[in-house]
């Protein structure tokens, strides 16, 4: 089993190769260490709820992890609902991770699927784009009913950019789940507000969304299609920096917030 990758630039990967693989933990998240997370919810038991949902009126179920690394996750959801739509996002290719077909890697690796059973799979779909920066996500708007980060929000830059991108391809009703979610520092009328305090008045607007310092973990959801959360953009670093407030010297750093 090999897969020759579609750009020169990233070396390939046998099976050979890729089952002794020594993988850093810390990239190489489980279903169960982000349930771990989530805890005392799970991801497939919400991901059964929608399917029900969806399946009395006729819609596909469709699912997407942003920096999904080696697809651990997605591929051992993929074989608890074998019905269900499953999307990838990653920023670049490696040399684990260039193709689709890199899921089978990821399943056999981790003895997900057999070989057999890995060659008949429908595997998720995977984009590579980064999204920072107030990137578009390459999907047309209420697409997806869940979509979720794990360590992943931490090295985004234009959060709050992201997180409406998110609002965008959800359908109404729809899930966004993020472990691992630092504070974000939130600016309004010239001065820096609790993140907590945040979250209350996102709140007041009809957003639900909550977050749970204690596992730094963040869930939203989009109630109706116009939902976007009340953030100005960043603004771009200045050239000169001199006469400027402390606010204005680092505006990459946080949001302002607009109620």
């Amino acid at each position: 089993m090999f897969f020759q990758t579609e750009t020169t630039n990233v070396r390939s990967m046998n099976w050979d190769q890729y089952k002794d693989l020594q993988y850093n933990e810390e990239r190489s998240h489980s279903l169960a260490d982000f349930d771990a997370k989530l805890s005392p919810t799970k991801l497939e038991d919400l991901i059964l709820d929608v399917q029900e949902r969806n399946r009395l009126m006729g819609y596909k179920t469709r699912v997407m992890e942003i920096g999904a690394g080696n697809g651990r996750v997605l591929i051992e959801l993929q074989k608890l609902f074998p019905d269900v739509e499953f999307y990838a996002i990653n920023k670049e290719k490696t040399h684990t991770f260039y193709r689709r077909e890199s899921f089978i890697l990821t399943a056999l690796k981790f003895g997900i699927y057999t070989e057999a059973e890995a060659e008949s799979v429908h595997l998720p779909y995977v984009v590579f784009q980064d999204l920072d920066f107030g990137q578009r996500i390459p999907y047309e708007e209420k697409k997806f009913d869940i979509v979720f980060t794990q360590n992943t929000m931490k090295y985004i830059k234009y959060k709050f950019e992201l997180m409406n991108e998110i609002m965008r391809v959800l359908r109404p009703g729809g899930l966004s789940i993020h472990t691992d979610m630092p504070v974000v520092n939130i600016y309004s009328k010239g001065l820096v507000m609790e993140f907590r305090d945040a979250m209350a008045l996102m709140r007041k607007k009809d957003i639900e969304i909550s977050f749970s310092p204690e596992g730094n973990l963040l869930k939203f959801k989009k109630k109706q299609d116009n939902t976007l959360f009340p953030v100005l953009p960043h603004q771009p670093i200045p050239e000169r920096l001199e006469g400027l407030s402390q606010e204005l010297r680092r505006p990459d750093m946080g949001y302002n917030f607009q109620y």
